[in-house]
């Protein structure tokens, strides 16, 4: 068999965020809330969000210590481009 390499995600919106497919599940998400418009999908956003945002903030840190600056850089945001 050959070597394997853990490589980094690129493409698309990897290059601004750790974990961009997060940030569009948390948009079908608030699609689904705002189209049933209830307290308790409004509630599954929330901690959705807050889950995600988690898993993201953790994704980030392995893909920190995984890779050099070059291949991840540290300016790297975990969920919302520019912002978180």
């Amino acid at each position: 068999g050959g070597t394997r390499k853990y490589v980094p995600p690129r493409g698309g919106m990897f290059s601004l965020v750790a974990a961009p497919h997060y940030l569009f599940e948390l948009v079908g998400w608030l699609g689904v809330a705002l189209v049933v418009d209830h307290v308790n999908a409004y509630l599954v956003v929330l901690s959705m969000t807050s889950y995600l945002a988690g898993r993201s903030v953790a994704q980030n840190e392995f893909n920190r210590l995984k890779f050099d600056e070059k291949e991840w850089p540290r300016s790297r945001r975990n969920l919302i481009p520019f912002v978180f």
